[in-house]
This record gives structure tokens, sequence and C-alpha cells, in this order.
């Protein structure tokens, strides 16, 4: 265990695997409708996978760290002592790490724009700036504001999303499937490449977590609990967006439009949740890039670059993101996450 700071607990291990992916994707309702939504009733057993690999990514992980005694990406994932492929999959962990929170960088720009009428650009800047930092502080620093943001999150996307629910029984009650995306046309996949996409993001934070905590039965049931409250938000999200199929198929951030429709001011309250959501989330993957970077010489100056790198491709946009990057991306992961369950059992016999 890294004694450097104070051992966490099981609450702030489920937080901070909760945290990591309460992102734009998640909270703004977008993925949820893409991936669950437009499958109608279908989407129930979609989100039930979804929850299930939640909670077995978590668990994976924190076992390999654990067995390991390593936070370090690719020993989690690659079960072969072949320094090549520890390469590969390091680089490819990047990747993805990096789609994500360029992702993230083009959603906050987006969700600043709509509500203030900053350029998209310019509040994209603002939000890559403010996320290099934090991410530069380290785990302590991004630990302490996982525990501060994540309830927040968690608990203002449940009562949102419950209430309009509550509000829209009959929509929820008949659920009608509608037009898929072509790189996600099935519930089953779909569902897959949304945890393979969201959960690659947490691999390294969960290694990280499991590092920073002083047993492994903590570490696992934070993993689960976190898994549980993710697919218990991902459900409110799913049937939330299904209470206005039109709106939450052509707004970039469906769950703010839908509040929007029913009373002004939550619109705005939601706003700042998601603002919140995009920022905790984005330095959280930011955060797992820079692990991989280590002590090295110049590595603060590398994290800088690539992070600005990032910062101009988010200008493609975060709507093209989702529908043309995200499922492809979570496709490829499914090849390490793959290894990583190769590794798990490499190392419970070991």
């Amino acid at each position: 265990m890294n004694t450097e700071t104070k051992p966490i607990s099981v609450l702030r291990i489920g937080l901070i695997y909760t945290g990591c992916l309460v992102g734009a994707g998640f909270a703004s309702g977008r993925e949820a409708w893409q991936f669950f939504g437009v499958f109608g009733k279908n989407g129930y057993a979609g989100a039930v996978v979804a929850t299930l690999l939640y909670i077995g990514v978590g668990l994976m992980t924190v076992t390999i760290a654990h067995r390991r005694n390593t936070g370090d990406v690719s020993a989690l994932i690659n079960p072969l002592d072949n320094k090549p492929l520890n390469t590969f999959v390091g680089v490819m962990m990047c990747f993805f790490l990096l789609v994500a929170y360029v992702a993230l960088t083009a959603a906050g720009g987006a969700l600043l724009e709509s509500k203030t009428g900053l350029s998209h650009a310019v509040g994209s800047l603002v939000i890559c700036l403010l996320c290099i930092i934090s991410a530069l502080g380290g785990f302590a620093s991004i630990s302490q504001k996982a525990g501060m943001i994540s309830p927040i999150l968690v608990g203002g996307t449940l009562v949102l999303g419950a209430y309009l629910i509550v509000t829209n029984t009959d929509q929820v009650a008949n659920l009608q499937p509608h037009q898929a995306s072509k790189v996600a046309g099935h519930w089953l996949t779909a569902a897959i490449a949304y945890v393979g996409y969201n959960g690659t993001a947490a691999v390294p934070v969960l290694g990280q977590c499991a590092m920073h905590s002083d047993s492994k039965e903590k570490s696992l049931k934070g993993a689960a609990l976190g898994g549980l409250i993710l697919g218990f938000c991902n459900l409110i999200l799913f049937l939330s967006t299904s209470t206005d199929p039109a709106l939450s198929g052509a707004s970039t951030f469906p769950m703010m439009a839908l509040c929007e429709r029913v009373f002004p001011v939550l619109g705005k309250i939601y706003a700042v949740i998601l603002l919140l959501a995009i920022f905790m989330t984005q330095t959280t993957v930011f955060y797992g890039f820079t692990t991989k970077l280590g002590d090295r010489k110049h590595s603060k100056a590398i994290a800088w670059a690539v992070g600005l790198a990032g910062y101009v491709c988010s200008l493609y946009g975060y709507y093209n993101f989702v529908a043309n990057i995200v499922p492809i991306v979570g496709y490829i992961s499914l090849a390490f996450f793959a290894m990583e369950i190769a590794n798990l059992i490499k190392v419970r016999k070991q």
C-alpha cells in the first residue's frame, strides 16, 4: 500500500469509481439515449448487462492490482511479462484515455457556449487548462475532489431524473425502439461497447485506489459499490431520456434540455451539475494518462503539450465524438479487457 496518503474508505473508492465515469456522456444523457433509450424496452436488458460489466471491471481491476501490488495500467492489463507488449498496452491505454479527455474537453466547451454564449473554442480552452492543473496535482487532489463532487453529481442526477420519470409515467411505460447508431445497432453490442469505452478510463484510477487502500476487502467492496451506483444512475438516465425521444435524439445534452422543458431553473441547475461532471471525469482520465509518464524528465511539460494538443482535437465537436468515435473505441477496448481477464486468471492461479 502506498502510505503517502491516508488509506481511502470503501465509500471513497466507490465515489472515485463513479466520479471518473459520470462525465459528459453519462450525466448529459447523450450516451444513455444512444446506447439504451433507442432500443425501447430492450434498453432494460442493456442496462442490466452494463451494470454487471461495471461491477466486473471494478472487481477484476482491484483484484489484479492487489495480487501484483501495482497500479500501473500495463501490469493490470497485460498477462505476459513482455516489455514490447507492455509498451503497446500502455500506449493504447493512453490513447483511450486521451480520446475520452478530448471528448470531455469538447463537451465542456459546448456546454459553456450554450449557457453563457462563450465561444466553444474559448470554453474548451478554459476547462482544458483547469483540468491539466488539477490532474498534475496528483492522486490526493483527485481523491479529494471526487469525494466532494461525486455525491453532488449522483444526487443531482438521481433527483432530477426521478422527477422526469415520475411526471412522465405514460411515456416510460410505453417505451418504443428508435433509430440506432450504425456502429451500435443492437442493444447487447451497444451495452458492451458503452462499458468498453467508459470502463477503460476507470482501470488506471481503480488501480491507484487499490494501492491507496489498506485492504483488498475494502477495495473490492468499493469497486462493487461504484459499479452498482453507476448502473443505477444509468437506469435513471435511460428512463429519463425516454420521456421525450424526439428531444433526446436531437439534443447534445438531453437531460439539460429535458429539465429546461419542465422548468427553466431546473435546466440551469442541471447545467451546473453537468459542468462539474465534465470537469471531474476529464480530470480523472487525464490523471490516468499522467500516471504513465511517471517521474521521467520533463513529464509535466509532456503533459501540458499533450493536454493542449487534445484541446485542438476537441474542436471536432462533442456530438460528433459520441456518434462516431465512442462506439469504435469501445469495441477496440474489448480486446484489452479480454487481456485483463486472462491476467486475472493468471494471478489467481499464482
